[in-house]
């Protein structure tokens, strides 16, 4: 007896041919399949050696590699920046650390510290971007939290004189630094302007004036505020970064999101680096014996 079979080949079309109908079909179909995979498996591992992160883990959960042309594209905007980036190995590993700590995101913030260590950075780089990002991240929320409770249109005298730093970094007063609710309490008012001065320094001490305007820029764009989009875009161009450089932080934001998502949709399995340059949580718990009490705690045996 013939009947219509179904074979499946790289150019991932169907193609109906006339044969005698195999008892195991299926498992002929299976076998193809995996076959196909296997070559994918290997062609996608030559590949990800040429990024700048680990395979991810959850590229070993069955199914994912079959279709060649997903994983390129995969490879290519996911995995990697754009080969004609002109940002830093080094800044990248910043920029990438600003993004896990928009997002929270806590194997990304431990893996971009390790290699923000491994590709030049410093610790006090690496504490500096921290307190930029987290000073963005709170003038974002707050100015969303706090939209509709009114603008100040004119700023009293000693208002003025204490965001002349502000002014003079974006040439303009954001929103959120005109708000009612902000400057009522002049007391409040004078610690946020000094909370969030990584947000807004202009010096070179520690990092680059233009660097600073990047992470705060990959900061604005993961949580979504526009006006930090806009401001930080046109001081990181007026800090000497190139059009395309912006582009590319803004961008990297989907490779970012969709990398997250997919470790976290696929439970796979984090590289949690030592850090033993760099001080963490993690650190302090493995020094006061916090972990050692929890037995068979993975994390242990990583980071002791």
């Amino acid at each position: 007896m013939t009947r219509l079979i179904k074979r499946h080949y790289d150019s991932q079309r169907w193609e109906y041919t006339d044969a005698s109908y195999p008892r195991n079909l299926f498992s002929l179909y299976e076998l193809t399949l995996e076959e196909q995979e296997k070559r994918n498996t290997e062609s996608a591992a030559r590949k990800l050696a040429k990024t700048e992160l680990p395979t991810p883990g959850y590229f070993s959960a069955k199914g994912l590699l079959r279709d060649p042309d997903w994983v390129d594209s995969y490879i290519s905007i996911v995995l990697q920046w754009p080969k004609s980036c002109t940002i830093s190995v080094e800044d990248r590993q910043l920029v990438g650390l600003a993004k896990s700590l928009a997002f929270m995101w806590e194997p990304g913030i431990l893996n971009h510290t390790d290699l923000a260590l491994e590709t030049g950075s410093t610790p006090e780089q690496i504490t500096e971007t921290l307190k930029t990002v987290t000073a963005v991240i709170g003038l974002a929320t707050l100015d969303r939290a706090v939209r509709d409770l009114g603008t100040r249109s004119n700023l009293g005298i000693r208002e003025r004189k204490a965001l002349n730093e502000v002014k003079k970094y974006f040439r303009t007063i954001p929103s959120v630094f005109r708000r009612k609710v902000v400057v009522e309490d002049q007391s409040w008012f004078k610690d946020l302007l000094a909370v969030t001065r990584p947000s807004y320094d202009s010096s070179d001490i520690i990092i680059h004036p233009r660097l600073r305007a990047l992470v705060s820029l990959a900061a604005s764009s993961v949580i979504g505020w526009g006006e930090g989009i806009t401001l930080y875009a046109r001081v990181a161009r007026n800090l000497g970064a190139k059009p395309s450089e912006v582009h590319d932080v803004i961008k990297s934001v989907f490779k970012t999101s969709v990398s997250n998502s997919m470790a976290a949709g696929f439970r796979s399995p984090c590289h949690i680096p030592s850090l033993k340059r760099y001080s963490t949580i993690l650190s302090s718990y493995v020094a006061n014996g916090a972990l050692s009490k929890r037995k068979g705690d993975a994390l242990s045996s990583v980071v002791g």
